[in-house]
């Protein structure tokens, strides 16, 4: 991602009236997508898509889920 970005132009614009939670989840789902955007390219090379790239967030997103179920019931 960009320095110069739209995500952080528009949280910079937004400021204090973008609730604490909302800054982390959507800061969160930035940086995990940019990162499972990286492992498409990784893997696929010129062949990744954006929709390879989401494909991977979903199994990233399940598995932290499955992680963090499992931590709760021990």
């Amino acid at each position: 991602m960009k320095t110069e970005n739209p995500f952080d132009k528009k949280l910079d614009i937004w400021g204090s009236r973008v609730s604490e939670d909302l800054r982390a989840a959507a800061t969160f789902v930035t940086d995990t997508l940019e990162l499972c955007w990286a492992s498409a390219q990784a893997v696929f090379e010129d062949k990744a898509t954006p929709e390879t790239a989401l494909a991977i967030f979903d199994r990233v997103t399940e598995r932290m889920a499955s992680a963090r179920a499992q931590g709760a019931a021990q």
